[in-house]
């Protein structure tokens, strides 16, 4: 047997399949799809087969494979036709595609192991091989008889299993015990008298049966009123379960039919009312797994990932529900793989990382916030989920429903052109909003006295309010005080920021941190700070409200799953006073917090991105939506964004920017891609002029540039075209032109950033 392998090298011809020959004793534990090792040149490396053949027309001599990594299936059709794609949309190298099938605890180094489960009723030969141990590792004279094993396998008798040096091993079960139980808590108290009822249960038995959320049974632990004892669970399909009934108005039903009866294009679902919206998913989920088919719910965010998932625990019991984010503990993640792997699932609820979970029976995909740009992935491969997803939709002919509140030009721009089916249902709300002109305020240009006011009134009435301020740091603007110089990383000349808590100065595109700085105009070391983010903005919180409790949640101060736990259990029991955090908490609602404020709003609208407006508008409609109180602080409050945000008036709102896009040639009429060239200062420019010279004659398109970006010290050019393939095969055309020149070319299909 021969297998065509492609290796994980990164060069550019490593796209091409390789031939080896499957020694005899791996011909019955290897797959299309497996993991590999193979010698390429004189190195041990990474590959994957992508077909395995009986004869080859080829006389030569050829290496042999020197190691199966996965002795079970490897990837599906689907995953290796979905890399090929990516491999194609982004130009990325396909050994980097297939390997975003695999979850990252997979690449680590991985011990296969043979678990004797009935020596009895198994083959001699293998009894006597494996010597009476119960457990034993898999190795070559193992694999020698791997046609026996599969067969005691599928009997029952032995089962495989891996341990990862990174991550452990397979995830055990918590059983909770009360130790004690005198609380002041009412929501306390229910938990524990319910576990003291039972003598122990699981946080699973917990959850649905009080309705409490995971966060308050990790602050149980954390205070000793709860102990844990772990075990290896066994993973089974409940035979009662319960869904919640959802009762629809006219309008809504309407839209549920209209759901039922429309196929073979996705459904765009626009809607203000988070209540419909979350019923909604539940109802076509449940309908979907009642006819025996899997449903997949992608989220933007740890922060709504955790809102969904909280619906349908409460909501769907009994159901094989698993939950995917970055939170998960590492065990915890391995045994929710194994279960999808296995196919013993329901219903799945992850971020944009778990789009490619190897899923073979999808009746449903639903992504939830589709106008949020994390869907853009930034590292490489720089995929679009939403491309994926339509992909994945369209292969296992499965529905896809895209919700938004705040709707993308593009994605509304689609519905027009009769490639979406359009579901809307608004409500009108009778939010208090108020905007406050910061030209107008003396003296604190972070907390307006409108802004202050209302904090204390919701600190007395014992309610939550979130402010939202898209900058971690505690100064943005950084300049000499001897020669007024504007402080630059010297990198990448973007200004750089300065973080108190750290005493430290740091460059927010490329990180460069240092304590001492010197201005590279003067060498003074003396400097103004001026503009504002999250440090100064909960010191000055502090100083106005000092005995308040203030929980700040952004990327940086929510690294550990326990802040998460902290955070969500002390929201459970209004614990908090203010929230702050950047533009992704917009998402977050809960019934506490009455008084959302965004900072700065207007800010966005200062990007060097044809989106600014867009986002923007969905900015402030997602916090618009819900029954609270809205501030809006700003300096430019009359741009349109922001009216028609706070007027819901999205129609018009389209209208407008859609004749700015075709005026300017932007999507939704033209692809905007972006090339980056690194290399000697004369042969980026040569290269960059070359092509943008043969583009524009080619494409009849338009090419923006070429920019020194000294972030990249490379240059850059933005392509505006309406033909992909022809434009992928100038870049090939244009790179072995220029094959002699030590050049990187890096090419963004999907630019999260211009």
């Amino acid at each position: 047997m021969f297998a065509r392998v492609v290796v994980d090298v990164a060069s550019n011809n490593t796209d091409d399949a390789f031939t080896y020959i499957v020694p005899k004793d791996l011909v019955d534990c290897i797959y299309i799809g497996s993991r590999v090792y193979v010698e390429f040149g004189f190195r041990k490396v990474l590959g994957y087969v992508l077909e395995l053949v009986q004869e080859i027309d080829y006389s030569g001599s050829l290496k042999e494979i020197l190691e199966v990594i996965d002795f079970e299936e490897g990837l599906t059709l689907e995953q290796l036709e979905l890399s090929k794609k990516i491999n194609k949309d982004t130009k990325a190298f396909l050994s980097s595609c297939l390997g975003l099938m695999y979850p990252s605890f997979l690449k680590s180094r991985i011990r296969k192991f043979i678990n004797v489960k009935n020596y009895n009723e198994m083959d001699a030969d293998l009894a006597m091989l494996f010597g009476n141990k119960t457990k034993v590792q898999i190795d070559k004279g193992i694999l020698s008889k791997y046609s026996k094993v599969k067969k005691e396998i599928e009997r029952g008798n032995i089962e495989i299993t891996s341990d990862f040096f990174r991550y452990g091993s397979r995830k055990v079960e918590r059983y909770y015990r009360v130790i004690k139980s005198e609380t002041l808590s009412s929501r306390r108290s229910e938990v524990l008298d319910f576990v003291k009822g039972r003598g122990e249960a699981t946080a699973d038995e917990i959850q649905d049966n009080t309705g409490c959320s995971d966060y308050l049974i990790a602050r149980l632990v954390k205070e000793n009123y709860l102990e844990i004892e772990e075990r290896i669970p066994l993973v089974e399909k409940s035979d009662e379960v319960y869904s919640k009934t959802v009762n629809y108005n006219f309008d809504q039903q309407q839209l549920r039919d209209k759901f039922n009866k429309l196929k073979d294009k996705p459904f765009l679902l626009y809607t203000n009312d988070e209540e419909f919206k979350l019923d909604f998913f539940l109802d076509i989920t449940m309908q979907s797994v009642k006819l025996g088919k899997q449903v997949l719910i992608i989220t933007p965010t740890l922060i709504v990932n955790k809102i969904i998932f909280d619906y349908f625990r409460k909501n769907a019991r009994g159901y094989r529900i698993f939950n995917f984010s970055s939170k998960l503990s590492t065990n915890e993640y391995y045994s929710n793989f194994t279960n999808v792997q296995k196919q013993n699932v329901d219903i799945v609820i992850g971020t944009k990382a778990n789009i490619f979970l190897p899923l073979n029976n999808l009746g449903l995909i639903i992504m939830v916030d589709e106008d949020d740009i994390n869907y853009y992935v930034e590292q490489n491969p720089k995929y679009n989920v939403l491309d994926v997803l339509l992909y994945r939709s369209k292969f296992q002919k499965a529905k896809f429903l895209l919700s938004s509140s705040a709707l993308r030009i593009e994605t509304y721009y689609n519905y027009f052109t009769a490639k979406y089916f359009f579901l809307k249902h608004l409500i009108q709300k009778q939010n208090q909003v108020r905007l406050v002109d910061m030209h107008e305020e003396v003296g604190d240009l972070l907390l307006s006295k409108y802004l202050q006011q209302a904090l204390k009134k919701r600190i007395e009435e014992k309610e939550a309010s979130l402010l939202i301020l898209n900058n971690l740091s505690y100064n943005t603007d950084i300049i000499c005080k001897s020669c007024g110089h504007f402080q630059k990383c010297p990198k990448c000349k973007v200004g750089l920021v300065f973080h108190k808590q750290k005493n430290l100065y740091r460059c927010p595109s490329c990180n460069l941190q240092v304590s001492l700085l010197e201005c590279e105009n003067c060498n003074s070391h003396d400097f103004k700070h001026f503009g504002y983010g999250l440090e100064r903005l909960k010191e000055r919180l502090l100083e106005l409200f000092p005995k308040v409790k203030i929980i700040q949640v952004d990327s940086g101060s929510m690294q550990e799953k326990e802040a998460y736990n902290e955070f969500f259990s002390l929201l459970e029991e209004n614990e908090i006073d203010i929230i702050i955090g950047t533009n992704q908490l917009a998402g977050l609602v809960h019934p506490s917090i009455k008084l959302q404020c965004i900072i700065s709003a207007d800010s966005i609208l200062n990007r060097n991105d044809y989106r600014s407006s867009e986002i923007t508008f969905g900015l402030i409609s997602k916090i618009n939506r819900q029954d609270v109180e809205v501030i809006i602080q700003g300096y430019n409050l009359s741009h349109p964004a922001i009216r028609y945000a706070l007027d819901n008036d999205f129609e018009t709102f389209y209208n407008q920017e859609i004749e700015i896009r075709k005026n300017y040639n932007y999507p939704p009429f033209a692809e905007v891609n972006k090339l980056e060239i690194i290399g000697d200062y004369r042969d980026i420019y040569y290269y960059a002029n070359y092509f943008k010279k043969i583009a524009v004659k080619i494409l009849r398109g338009e090419c923006l540039g070429p920019v020194y970006e000294t972030r990249i010290k490379g240059v850059r050019l933005l392509i505006k075209h309406n033909n992909f393939e022809r434009l992928s095969s100038l870049i090939d055309e244009v790179n072995n032109k220029f094959s002699d020149k030590k050049l990187i070319v890096n090419f963004e299909r999907y630019p999260k950033i211009f």
